[in-house]
């Protein structure tokens, strides 16, 4: 019996990774060896584009964007946090891109094994927010998120997506806000066209890198290992009633 129970044990992975669809060990396997335990946000790289400024309505626009931004790079930390990364805090980041004399170009393709030997950082995740729209009550941004390793360069994470929040409406078709969005407009002091977009990439940004495999600081589940990823290209609509839901590209 006892034979049995370990050649089970043995066995039991093999079955779950040649099941049909990609586990997050095949997809993250340089991730899982490399153990990465330091994370830097690179600067966000915004390449969006804003309106021309002819009327103050481009203004406000142009803040709202800026603003959500903003909110993107932020937020970005926190749900790596929860994984058990340790990842620089704004001060220390803002130091380490004031001294940094590399483009983020190149940042992305050069080697930056500097980084880990100077300043104990495993991997860099850089974000590229590449476009923002909106219709009378849906708010969408397309982000794409690559994690590269400082130890021998390697992408060790890539998703781009695109993301949708959209709102109920009245019986007039007017948009409805989420309980979370009037209380976000009220705490952050911004109207609500901004709190719409501060919440889609703060919900954007959990779902996306909460794929990544959990941290050292983190206790690992050794069933996370084989679940199914995220694709690495896919779509995200965040509901009316605030729920997320991955779609197909014949959905959006």
């Amino acid at each position: 019996m006892k034979n049995t129970r370990i050649l089970l044990l043995l066995v039991l992975p093999m079955l779950l990774l040649s099941c049909k669809g990609e586990k997050r060990l095949a997809r993250y396997n340089e991730l899982y060896q490399q153990e990465p335990s330091v994370i830097y946000v690179a600067p966000l790289n915004d390449v969006s584009m804003r309106r021309a400024v002819r009327e103050t309505s481009d203004s406000i626009y142009n803040a709202s964007l800026n603003i959500a931004s903003r909110q993107l790079y932020l937020t970005a930390t926190d749900p790596l946090t929860s994984l058990g990364y340790y990842v620089l805090g704004p001060l220390a980041s803002a130091q380490v891109a004031a001294t940094e004399t590399r483009t983020g170009k190149q940042l992305r393709n050069d080697n930056i094994t500097d980084l880990h030997t100077d300043l104990g950082i495993d991997a860099v995740l850089f974000i590229d927010l590449l476009n923002w729209s909106h219709t009378f009550n849906s708010w969408s941004v397309e982000a794409e998120y690559v994690l590269r390793s400082t130890h021998n360069g390697m992408e060790l994470f890539h998703v781009h997506v695109n993301a949708t929040k959209i709102l109920p409406t009245d019986f007039k078709g007017n948009p409805k806000p989420l309980k979370a969005d009037l209380e976000f407009a009220e705490q952050y002091g911004c109207d609500l066209e901004t709190a719409q977009r501060c919440r889609l990439v703060e919900i954007l940004n959990k779902y996306v890198l909460k794929d990544l495999p959990s941290g050292k600081r983190a206790r690992r589940q050794e069933a996370e290992q084989y679940a199914k990823p995220h694709p690495e290209y896919f779509n995200l609509r965040i509901r009316r009633d605030g729920s997320v839901e991955q779609l197909k590209d014949e959905e959006l």
